[in-house]
């Protein structure tokens, strides 16, 4: 069980190119959950894979209460890559698809954080924004060597390739981490159809003006990616850490006369 009572808010969008949303989102705050799934398929098969996901990772998640919480993590993204292979096989026409899945499981006051793919967890604390996973892409790989600048990596043709996925590989490592939790923290899950087009700056803005609402502030990242072509799906999952003691209930007011503002400072 967490320490903290968990605040959560969600929001995911086709975007305006594809019919589909491919994503998937899961949430249980009783258990300190949040994951999200970002489908990819050659055929179809594209949503079927983010949905195994996720429902794989909060059933095994569920049941390990008592497992530390890496080697728990670890199982449970072996046991969902497990599960995609095994549907393809009953259902050949499947063959060939995959998700990434990024998630973060809040234990005690800590929270251990597990991504597969280039779904991304960032962590706002104090005014600053700071991404705690590195995306399993062909670009990172690029950017890590100093072969490509964050310039070039945003226009590349190939930012769309993962490197690691589930599904694609009898065996697939996430890489995992922990991290100690601040009462007032807020953790930021999205899909690439978010960080593709909105970058780290404007994404620590929209959390620097709307964080007292954070449905407000999921609703909005998603509209600023739409706003700047919506090229994907688009998906946010928002977690704020409060005092369990003192625990917070979102808030009500309505906070519609920042956007204009907002918009005009992302320059959308």
């Amino acid at each position: 069980m967490t320490q903290y009572a968990l605040e959560v808010a969600t929001c995911t969008d086709a975007g305006r190119v594809r019919k589909l949303n491919e994503d998937s989102l899961i949430t249980d705050a009783a258990r300190g959950l949040a994951a999200l799934a970002d489908g990819m398929a050659a055929t179809k098969g594209a949503d079927i894979a983010s949905g195994i996901a996720t429902a794989t990772l909060l059933q095994g998640l569920a049941t390990a209460q008592n497992v530390a919480p890496r080697a728990a993590a670890h199982a449970a993204f072996a046991n969902a890559n497990r599960a995609i292979r095994d549907r393809v096989k009953t259902e050949p026409a499947l063959s060939g698809m995959g998700t990434t899945l990024a998630a973060a499981w809040f234990r005690g006051d800590r929270v251990c954080i597990a991504h597969v793919g280039d779904s991304r967890v960032y962590r706002y604390r104090m005014g600053r924004l700071e991404r705690l996973t590195t995306d399993h892409s062909l670009v990172q790989a690029q950017l890590a060597s100093g072969a490509m600048t964050s310039d070039e990596a945003r226009q590349s043709r190939s930012r769309h390739l993962v490197t690691r996925v589930l599904g694609a590989e009898e065996q697939v490592v996430p890489d995992l981490a922990e991290h100690e939790v601040l009462t007032g923290d807020i953790y930021l899950l999205c899909t690439d159809g978010l960080h593709d087009l909105v970058d780290d700056t404007a994404i620590g803005n929209v959390l620097e003006v709307l964080e007292p609402n954070l449905n407000l502030a999921a609703a909005t990242l998603v509209e600023m990616a739409n706003d700047r072509g919506g090229r994907d799906n688009i998906s946010v999952i928002l977690v704020r850490a409060h005092d369990s003691s003192q625990a917070e209930r979102p808030r009500e007011d309505d906070d519609q006369g920042f956007l204009g503002w907002l918009k005009t400072k992302m320059g959308s």
